[in-house]
């Protein structure tokens, strides 16, 4: 089952809660069922990596899960590609830079064969982080060494992920604005070359009344949405709204779209996303609880009847996975995690593995997390949820 069909069926049960109705009637149109919220166990195992390898970060590639993975030793990046537990291999990595030999995995992105990824390791005077990027296959990947000044040097900010427009990778991150604070950045590529494409004057760029920021990239059809939030400034008042920001290829032209958001006048941001062309589900959290929202065509929804998760604070929600017709969301807390799908109008939680999930997906039959990467004692589980 394709991710759009997933979310086609996500966004109708928003608005008609599809469980509700009847096939074949010709009487008055059923009403909206109130969403349903049902408890249920899974078994979780630990999956141990060969060597002592620490997880860091998951993607899928076809019929096989990636791990993108890091070790005590030089280099301690590393890159594992299997169908299951028990045939993860080493894909062979070439770094070239000194900090390449250092890095840990920020995120990586697979699209029809090819794998593309961040890394990054502090260093230099000031302990700031010094950015990689690789590209290659399950038979190989490279870094692609690229001059200081692409994402460091004075101005920089921290790099936040990376994901596909079409068939080609975009680098999100943030930079110092030409007029105030930060401005969301991304990075386009050229043969084996990154630039910074500028975003002052644009919807992605700061003002002297609102700071932007972004948390999350994925793709969007042939173009991009990028999720986080709008920091309003008014005097002797502070306000962050949930915001997307939407374009329909690599470099724009970009579209900010805020989303509703319930509760009081706290933090509210998103964290995570997936799309199915121009239909997207988002993660996030707001007051400390856990928000969802449905964007489609610009119109913006929240959920019916998301369960109440109290999401710890600075911890991230990542983004929701298609599992079949439904949809799973591994939620931070502060025993570890929960694990949520949603089928229709129905929900179902159950207890996830211990510590809090950085990153998810979906591989056959079974939901894989790892836990605690960078928060803790890092760990990688799965459990059978098909």
């Amino acid at each position: 089952m394709s991710v759009r069909a997933v979310l086609v069926g996500l966004v109708a049960g928003s608005t008609v809660l599809c469980g509700a109705c009847t096939t074949g009637s010709t009487g008055s149109p059923q009403p909206p069922a109130s969403p349903t919220t049902t408890p249920t166990t899974l078994r979780w195992e630990r999956v141990p990596l060969p060597g002592g390898l620490e997880p860091v970060t998951l993607a899928t590639s076809a019929d096989d899960v990636v791990v993108g993975a890091i070790t005590p030793s030089r280099p301690r990046p590393r890159l594992l590609v299997g169908p299951g537990p028990d045939d993860l291999r080493e894909v062979p990595l070439t770094p070239r830079s000194p900090y390449a030999f250092e890095g840990r995995w920020l995120e990586v992105a697979t699209r029809g064969g090819r794998i593309d990824a961040i890394a990054g390791a502090r260093g230099g005077a000031h302990g700031n982080y010094r950015w990689t990027t690789w590209s290659g296959t399950a038979a190989g990947v490279a870094e692609q060494e690229q001059p200081f000044g692409v994402f460091g040097s004075y101005g920089a900010g921290d790099l936040a992920g990376i994901a596909y427009a079409g068939s080609s990778p975009v680098v999100l991150g943030a930079w110092q604005s030409e007029q105030t604070g930060m401005d969301v950045a991304t990075w386009t590529r050229s043969g084996d070359r990154w630039a910074r494409v500028p975003s002052t004057g644009t919807p992605l760029g700061s003002t002297p009344g609102e700071l932007v920021d972004a948390r999350v990239i994925t793709a969007r059809g042939d173009g991009l949405l990028l999720g986080g939030s709008v920091t309003r400034l008014a005097p002797g008042s502070v306000e962050v709204v949930p915001a997307v920001w939407t374009s329909p290829g690599p470099s724009g032209p970009w579209t900010r779209v805020e989303l509703p958001r319930s509760g009081d006048r706290g933090t509210s941001e998103v964290h995570g996303a997936v799309c199915a062309r121009d239909r997207c589900l988002l993660t996030g959290a707001t007051d400390g609880r856990l928000s969802m929202w449905e964007v489609t065509d610009g119109t913006t929804a929240e959920p019916p009847g998301t369960p109440t998760v109290e999401v710890p604070e600075n911890a991230s929600v990542p983004s929701p996975v298609p599992l079949g017709d439904d949809v799973v969301v591994a939620a931070p807390t502060a025993e570890g995690t929960t694990l949520l799908r949603r089928s229709g109008a129905r929900w179902t939680t159950a207890t996830g593995p211990p510590g809090p999930p950085t990153s998810v997906v979906v591989h056959g039959a079974e939901v894989w997390v790892v836990t605690g990467a960078g928060r803790g004692t890092p760990a990688l589980w799965r459990a059978r949820v098909a």
